[in-house]
């Protein structure tokens, strides 16, 4: 890895779930889907900006070297260039909700004590279980009951 990093200010569930999973600094699988949106969105600095020291932010991603791309160079993220990284790991925490909550959810167990351990498993405090248990219930809701699609 690279000595540069972009920096994302992301919901707190989120962040604390990037950093338990990827560490942090996060460091990217390569070839991962998030590793490809960082490559595709990552811009040399333009010469009207700073480039970004990371105040404010809770979530510090290392830029590894691509291929054609120095992070030297090539280490700026536009505003819609984060939004894509954002939305790229939100997908992802809610493909590992869904396969790991979702493989129990007729386990005879209540799918809010499954909430919670999974919570537990993957660094995400216990104020931020509303939220969690709303992106699982509109998950299940979408694509088991209205398009009975079974997404594990």
């Amino acid at each position: 890895m690279s000595e540069y990093a972009v920096y994302l200010n992301v919901p707190a569930y989120l962040a604390q779930w990037i950093n338990h999973t990827f560490g942090y600094p996060a460091e990217l699988i390569k070839d991962s889907p998030e590793s490809r949106v960082l490559n595709e969105c990552l811009v040399k600095t333009p010469a009207d900006h700073k480039p970004d020291t990371g105040e404010g932010h809770n979530v510090k991603i290392s830029i590894p070297y691509f291929k054609g791309k120095d992070p030297a160079v090539y280490n700026y993220l536009y505003n819609s260039g984060k939004r894509a990284i954002e939305e790229s790991f939100r997908t992802l925490l809610i493909k590992n909700l869904m396969e790991e909550v979702g493989s129990l959810a007729n386990a005879n167990v209540k799918i809010a004590t499954l909430l919670y351990m999974w919570m537990e498993k993957h660094g995400i405090d216990e104020d931020h279980w509303y939220t969690v248990s709303q992106i699982y219930y509109r998950t299940r809701k979408r694509y088991f009951e209205e398009k009975n699609i079974k997404i594990r």
